[in-house]
């Protein structure tokens, strides 16, 4: 490019990355309906069964290089793609296509996929959002085999930033290594299978930037921040150097605070727990050393299933995270499977009663094996958080195991609707501990769209701001554990306000520990306290952040600055 061009996206592997632009797989692919004779059909269903092979293949090749590299605990991302390619509503509604309307593979593919991808599409939710991504990848391999191209391969030798519409994580696992630094995409979200590659490799990523100027080459010098979520492509020799900077920085930083510990200028203790939603992140949350999983996401075993996982299957995944972190706690939160996080026990029919049993089956036996604990999400009333606790009584008592039927496995809840925080007090008489999701409290509270790039910053408007403060003190009063879950633990500025409305144990994505430990150690919890009760006066988010940065920049602004965070 002739002059610096910025870009503003979401900040989805933290880091600083600074190198020469590779532009990929940008083209979007249009196929064209084809019309085939009867004598055709044949020859055209064998092509698409060799693409289906022959993308099986490629994926089984990048979850070798995957386990290779890091274990064979990172095989699930791509068996999730790998299950796809068996799956009879996509592979065989694709052969049927092709047969009964006598048309060519890729616009029968392309019409399936997107059958598929609407009704996940129109959910407003982040994760059905990114399962319609991943139908997405699966199509994307797919037609490069059935258009017989080959995956790009690195151009330079020195160090490159990829520019991509978007990047499969198969594709991820071969390209996001040396001589790659960095990684930007069009679309995109911090949960996606490709947004966890990049944190698991440690490649500093800004995924969601939207459409990018056609007329970004390669050799283009490109800075990715993974702060901020910013990417400057055609960057000056004085940006470039600045960025350098930044990076050997923070590089340096996070050798020094493996082994830190996260307690604040007065002396208090601050737990900081991961949250997980691959068995693969378990290994890097001990590498950062994690305190424990505040929140295991269990959706991973339902991707890409018309039925959930057998109670054996989810057992052995169970197992497998308890005894790898034992022994520290584990906190899983269930999943309905259905399309919605809502737990409404006395509605959900003898067949979701039966899925959600399985679940809380396979957690109880699990518990026998290290420190476990169950919580359930989006509970909105005292009646619903009664129903769940009697049903994890009925599957205790139906267990042949008597060491499972003893474990002890606290029931708590997630506060992440207002009902849940107006009634705190009356949860905490139930529930044996809370975790506050900041993210869908606040898009409940606000009827904020959480597609809308400015929903980051409203956990700290004064209104959830309040309903944070409540939760927190109903805990405190009933002696109750209460954790922070949501985005605003892992912001170094909102971090600050959370501890000083009360919040002693957050649990933040794995690359955060690090920084949010260097946070804590530098927060005084009186004065931090003080701007908690004034930011409840602000009238906007914008306004708090503004006032948390004035107020704690004596004990924070270096922090801040030297990372770039303000």
């Amino acid at each position: 490019m002739t002059s610096p061009a910025r870009f503003k996206g979401i900040a989805a592997s933290i880091g600083v990355a600074v190198g020469l632009a590779r532009v990929v797989g940008r083209e979007r692919r249009r196929p064209s309906c084809r019309q085939i004779d009867d004598t055709a059909i044949s020859s055209e269903l064998a092509r698409f069964g060799r693409a289906v092979s022959n993308s099986r293949a490629d994926i089984e090749s990048a979850k070798q290089e995957l386990t290779d590299r890091h274990g064979s605990t990172y095989a699930p991302i791509m068996d999730v793609y790998l299950l796809m390619h068996g799956d009879a509503l996509l592979i065989d509604a694709t052969s049927d296509a092709i047969r009964n309307d006598k048309v060519n593979a890729e616009w029968a593919l392309s019409r399936v996929t997107e059958r598929l991808k609407k009704p996940l599409l129109e959910d407003p939710s982040p994760y059905f959002q990114e399962r319609a991504r991943d139908i997405e990848h699966v199509r994307e391999h797919l037609m490069r085999h059935l258009c017989g191209e080959q995956r790009s391969e690195p151009s330079t030798d020195g160090p490159t930033v990829l520019i991509a519409h978007d990047l499969t994580p198969a594709d991820a696992v071969h390209m996001l290594a040396p001589p790659t630094v960095g990684l930007v995409t069009e679309v995109g979200a911090e949960s996606s299978h490709t947004a966890i590659l990049a944190r698991t490799f440690g490649v500093p990523a800004v995924v969601g930037v939207g459409p990018l100027p056609a007329d970004i080459e390669d050799d283009d010098v490109v800075l990715v921040d993974g702060f901020a979520g910013e990417v400057t492509v055609g960057a000056s020799p004085e940006e470039r150097r600045a960025a350098e900077t930044r990076r050997d920085r923070f590089s340096a930083f996070l050798k020094a605070e493996r082994s830190t510990s996260a307690v604040t200028r007065d002396g208090v203790s601050i737990s900081v727990a991961a949250n997980v939603e691959l068995p693969s992140e378990v290994e890097a949350a001990l590498a950062h050393g994690a305190e424990g999983i505040g929140l295991y996401r269990t959706e991973f075993m339902c991707l890409s299933r018309r039925e959930p996982p057998s109670e054996e299957e989810q057992l052995e995944a169970y197992r497998g995270v308890v005894s790898a972190m034992a022994p520290r706690q584990v906190v899983f939160r269930t999943f309905d499977w259905r399309g919605d996080k809502r737990l409404r026990a006395h509605d959900l029919g003898e067949r979701g009663r039966a899925w959600l049993k399985t679940q809380i089956n396979a957690v109880l036996r699990a518990s026998s094996e290290g420190s476990v604990a169950l919580m359930f999400p989006m509970v909105a009333t005292v009646e619903e958080f009664c129903e769940a606790r009697a049903l994890v009584e009925e599957c205790r008592n139906g267990l042949s195991d008597e060491r499972a039927r003893s474990a002890q496995l606290p029931i708590g809840m997630m506060v992440e609707v207002p009902s849940a925080a107006l009634l705190a007090e009356r949860f905490a008489e139930h529930a044996d501990f809370f975790a506050v999701g900041t993210n869908d409290l606040a898009h409940y509270t606000l009827a904020f769209d959480r597609r809308d790039s400015r929903s980051s910053a409203k956990p700290l408007d004064p209104a959830v701001l309040g309903l944070l403060q409540r939760a927190i003190t109903a805990a405190s009063d009933a002696q109750t554990p209460c954790s922070m879950c949501g985005d605003m633990a892992a912001d170094p500025v909102a971090l600050c306000l959370a501890l000083g409305l009360g919040y002693r144990q957050i649990s933040v994505p794995v690359s955060v520990i690090p920084l949010a430990r260097a946070v804590i150690r530098n927060v005084d919890l009186q004065v931090a306290a003080a701007v908690a009760g004034d930011a409840m006066k602000c009238v906007s988010a914008d306004e708090v952040r503004a006032l948390v940065v004035d107020r704690l920049d004596a004990q924070l602004g270096a922090l801040w600055k030297e990372q770039g965070i303000v």
